[in-house]
């Protein structure tokens, strides 16, 4: 028996209970939540939250307006990766331990269990203010199924789930609701007192070895964050500054089980 559970369980048929500011909007099971949200930014109302009807995976897209560059504008994927960590560790064990890892990566105890994802107005350039963004958040929450060989990624680093890490008694709907809450509030803490909160919490739980394996399969070092949230690596001897919603084009898309179908 576990000496964990929810203290007030969640009606996954009810929509979650969001912080003023953000409507929950709900997208069927199976259905693609940040495709959803990217079909509808230019037209969304601000703060709509997207979610997945699915139980085993959280899964949740949320619409911004940006009202700063996209070069500054691109610090929201650091506060959704911090509101979802701090969620987690508000409602899991405590012996569960959240690190990051780029391009958005969430691991509990080293495995990759979820991924923060950011996509921006593609006709604004680093000196723009986007038209619209969206950032998105899935954690798979229920147990894998397959061979030990097939979930592990390039670095050797293996899949899990929240359920294997002991948090199997959250559902989704509170770990949304906890979610939201958390990215709120590091959204007004940034606008309060700028990114260095966030920039200092985010590389303290960052996972890095010191070599990132980019898409290409060219080998990069990692150097560190600017000032603005880029990426700084080195690359053949030469630096390099990513912007949040490079990440994933030059570091290669995000993968996780429920994403293998």
């Amino acid at each position: 028996m576990s000496l964990y559970y929810e203290d007030a369980p969640a009606d996954e048929n009810e929509p979650p209970q969001l912080p003023p500011l953000l409507t929950p909007i709900a997208v069927a099971e199976g259905q693609d939540v940040l495709a959803k949200a990217l079909s509808t930014a230019t037209t969304a109302e601000v703060g709509t939250v997207f979610y997945s009807e699915a139980v085993n995976v959280m899964d949740v897209a949320i619409v911004l307006g940006p009202e700063v560059p996209l070069r500054q504008s691109g610090q929201m994927l650091y506060a959704l990766m911090i509101g979802l960590g701090d969620a987690i560790g508000a409602l899991a064990p405590p012996e569960v331990i959240v690190t990051y890892q780029l391009p958005g990566y969430i691991l509990l105890n080293r495995g990759r269990a979820g991924a923060v994802r950011i996509v921006a107005d593609p006709s604004a350039g680093r000196e723009d203010v986007p038209g619209w963004l969206v950032v998105a958040a899935t954690l798979d929450l229920s147990a894998r199924t397959g061979s030990e060989d097939v979930w592990r990624d390039p670095m050797g680093l293996e899949y899990t789930s929240l359920a294997e890490e002991g948090g199997s008694f959250i559902s989704r709907t509170r770990l949304v609701e906890s979610a939201c809450r958390h990215f709120m509030a590091w959204v007004n803490r940034w606008q309060d007192d700028g990114f260095k909160p966030l920039h200092d919490l985010w590389v303290q739980r960052l996972q890095s070895d010191g070599e990132m394996i980019l898409s290409d399969g060219s080998v990069a070092d990692w150097v560190g964050l600017d000032e603005d949230g880029a990426a700084l690596i080195r690359l053949d001897g030469r630096p390099v500054g990513l912007l949040p919603n490079e990440f994933e084009s030059v570091c290669g898309p995000v993968e996780l089980v429920s994403l293998k179908g």
